[in-house]
C-alpha cells in the first residue's frame, strides 16, 4: 500500500493551504493520504546540545520526532508554504532548525516530492519557494515539481486546480517536471535562488554554477554529523582556552528584558 504525506503551516483551517494539499493529493497515486498542519503541533527551537548527534531521539519533548517518523515511511512527500513577509513563516523555520535529527533516519533521502509556494501579491513570492527547496535539500529529497501560486483570498488556490493535479501527477512521474517554472532552477538540488560570487551566478544553497559545474555542497548527514562529532571532542580538549575568550565577554553586560512591573501592566 502506497502513501503520501503533505506537510503544510498555516494558522487558518481550510486556508489555500489546505485546499492545495487535498487537490494535489486527491491527484497522487496513493492509497494512503494524510495532511499535517505544523500549527497543529508542539515545535520547539532547537537548543543547539548536540545530544541527537550521539543518542537516539532528542531531548526535546514536542512532536518533531513524530513528524520525522512519518515523513520516514512515507512514500511521496508534499511541501506547501504560504507567503509571509517574502518568506517562509516561523513554524517553518522552527522546524527546519531541528533537522540535525536527520542523521537518525536512513529512508527519508530521495524521496519523491513536490513543492508549493502560495503568495498573495503578483511580485512578492520572495523566498518561499527556495526556503522549501532549502528543506528540500536538506532532508535531500528528490524534487519532482515546483512553483509559485497566487491565491489572496481563502479559497482562490483551486483557480491553480489543473496545476495542482499535475503535480499530484508529477509525484508518479520518472521525470522531473518544472510545472509552471517561470525562471531558471539550480539543475542539482532546484533552488531558484542565485547569488553572485567571483562574478559568476552560483546557486546560493548548493553553490553549483548556474551554467554548468559541480556543487560545493551536499546533503550528506551521515559525514556532517561525524564533522559535528569532531567538533564536540575538539571542544572538550580546548574547553579551558575557549571559556577564558566567553568569561571575558560575558562580563559585558548589554542584554536586556522586559521589566516585570512592565509585563503586569
Amino acid at each position: 500500500m502506497s502513501s503520501a504525506l503533505a506537510i503544510i503551516a498555516s494558522p487558518r483551517n481550510n486556508g489555500n493551504s489546505d485546499v492545495a494539499a487535498k487537490i494535489i493529493l486527491d491527484s497522487a497515486e496513493a492509497d494512503d493520504k494524510s495532511i499535517i498542519n505544523l500549527y497543529d503541533l508542539k515545535i520547539q527551537p532547537c537548543t543547539a546540545c548536540y545530544t541527537c548527534l550521539f543518542k537516539k531521539g532528542c531531548i526535546l519533548k514536542d512532536d518533531v520526532i513524530w513528524v520525522l517518523d512519518k515523513i520516514d515511511k512515507t512514500d511521496k512527500l508534499i511541501l506547501i508554504s504560504n507567503t509571509y513577509f517574502m518568506g517562509i513563516n516561523g513554524i517553518w523555520k522552527v522546524f527546519l532548525d531541528r533537522m540535525l535529527l536527520l542523521n537518525q533516519y536512513k529512508n527519508i533521502k530521495g524521496t519523491p516530492s513536490v513543492l508549493l509556494s502560495i503568495s498573495g501579491i503578483k511580485g512578492w513570492e520572495g523566498l518561499t519557494l527556495s526556503s522549501l527547496s532549502v528543506i528540500a535539500f536538506t532532508m535531500d529529497l528528490n524534487v519532482k515539481a515546483q512553483m509559485d501560486i497566487i491565491a489572496t483570498l481563502p479559497g482562490e488556490i483551486a483557480n491553480s486546480q489543473k496545476e495542482l493535479e499535475n503535480m499530484g501527477k508529477a509525484l508518479c512521474s520518472e521525470n522531473f517536471t518544472n510545472a509552471k517554472q517561470e525562471y531558471g532552477v539550480c539543475g542539482f538540488c532546484g533552488s531558484n535562488s542565485f547569488k553572485i560570487k567571483n562574478n559568476k551566478t552560483v546557486c546560493a544553497i548548493c553553490g553549483k554554477p548556474y551554467e554548468g559545474g559541480d556543487p560545493v555542497i551536499k546533503a550528506n548527514w551521515s559525514e556532517h554529523a561525524d564533522w559535528l562529532r569532531n567538533k564536540k571532542e575538539e571542544f572538550i580538549k580546548r574547553k579551558r582556552e575557549l571559556f577564558e575568550i566567553y568569561n571575558k565577554f560575558n562580563k559585558i553586560k548589554y542584554r536586556i528584558k522586559p521589566s516585570k512591573d512592565k509585563e503586569q501592566k
